[in-house]
């Protein structure tokens, strides 16, 4: 039996950045994954806002920019309509709004800066079962060892058995995005490598996504509300490929493009309002927290920054001593003061989208407006 302060479940980036967090404040812990890295992950793999923040504060931007398998832009475009576009640029002083890189790089650099002082890595075996002892959380792996923290990490996305055992959450497919993607090469990308992000109705909205990542590759995603989806019978892999072959500002791009694997998909949970995320000698982050961005679906991000300010309720906590739901419940406040505003934005921009006309009108009227702060919001979130 392994006894240990803190257990981290998931190395993803949500954990991974827990566990950075945790090192920084000396304090040593575990972390287990069923896989073994560097493992592949299927995303969108666009990476902004909280993940520049997140890292900045854990002392790895410099290594992340200077790493060539992580490209680069100032621009996203967002097109509301073919003719109607929202541009989030940086300005000219800061060197990038969005970056790019496959999640299987992206999360074994992260797995890779863990410290070897007081990180435990338990990898390639899964969790079977969680429960309460007077120690604190007995987690039992499929391998057959146990592992009894004061405190679990629940880092383990959206199909988190931590939630699930010690949280009691439902999945909810009305706050989820099901999405699929796969890679492309020789696809006519602009010079700036701006992301492209296009709103395309089929009975409902659904986003498609074109994003450059190193070796002349992009990822190419679609997808929307999972329950909409099934509601309205919509095969995104259909949908995609008509995009790709007969959409007039797309098509001319993947005139020489080759797929390259399979059309994979995920899911995205956005489901933080009504989420338990802490709890006597647990708390929850990133996807396992449902801490997505319902409208431009990025994660990453608010994974990572949750996984910081979830290390430091825990050196709270091991400071008190105290690991009950009452003195966890700040934790929510802290992520709700971190995240709060911009989800619950979010949210609201996603219900509009749902009605066509009235959000194109909305996005030609606000147009000048955002296009100003943008640059402000990008620096007030990132670094």
């Amino acid at each position: 039996m392994i006894k240990t302060a803190v257990c981290i479940v998931g190395a993803g980036p949500a954990g991974a950045s827990a566990s950075l967090m945790l090192s920084k404040l000396k304090i040593e812990h575990y972390i287990i994954d069923k896989a073994i890295f560097p493992r592949d992950k299927t995303c969108g793999d666009g990476l902004i806002l909280h993940a520049y923040k997140s890292l900045l504060t854990l002392g790895l931007l410099d290594a992340f920019l200077t790493n060539s398998k992580f490209i680069h832009s100032k621009n996203i475009n967002l097109y509301i309509k073919d003719n109607l576009n929202l541009q989030f640029k940086e300005s000219e002083d800061r060197d990038m709004a969005i970056s790019y890189g496959k999640r299987i790089d992206f999360d074994h650099f992260l797995v890779n800066e863990m410290s070897k002082q007081y990180t435990t890595c338990q990898f390639g075996s899964g969790v079977k079962n969680l429960e309460e002892v007077a120690e604190g959380i007995r987690i039992t792996l499929k391998n057959g060892k146990q592992i009894t923290a004061k405190i679990v990490v629940g880092a383990d996305g959206i199909q988190s058995i931590v939630s699930r055992k010690l949280a009691g959450f439902i999945p909810n497919k009305n706050k989820s995005s099901t999405f699929i993607s796969a890679y492309f090469n020789n696809v006519k990308m602009p010079l700036d490598k701006a992301a492209e992000i296009r709103l395309y109705y089929r009975k409902m909205p659904l986003f498609f996504y074109v994003f450059p990542l190193a070796n002349n590759e992009v990822n190419v995603s679609l997808g929307g509300n999972t329950q909409k989806l099934l509601d309205n019978n919509i095969n995104l892999k259909e949908e995609i490929e008509s995009i790709i072959k007969t959409h007039p500002k797309v098509a001319d791009k993947f005139i020489y493009a080759e797929q390259i694997g399979a059309w994979r998909g995920w899911g995205i949970p956005y489901h933080f309002k009504k989420q338990t995320i802490c709890g006597n000698r647990f708390l929850l982050v990133g996807d396992a927290a449902g801490l997505a961005n319902s409208f431009y679906k990025e994660g990453v991000g608010t994974g990572m920054m949750s996984g910081i300010i979830c290390a430091k309720k825990i050196a709270s906590c091991l400071k008190e001593n105290n690991f009950s739901e009452t003195f966890m419940s700040s934790y929510k406040k802290d992520i709700d003061n971190e995240f709060g505003k911009l989800l619950r934005f979010s949210e609201f921009a996603l219900k509009l989208a749902n009605f066509k006309a009235i959000f194109a009108g909305f996005a030609r009227f606000s147009k000048k407006f955002v296009e100003k702060k943008a640059p402000g919001i990008i620096k007030k979130r990132s670094y």
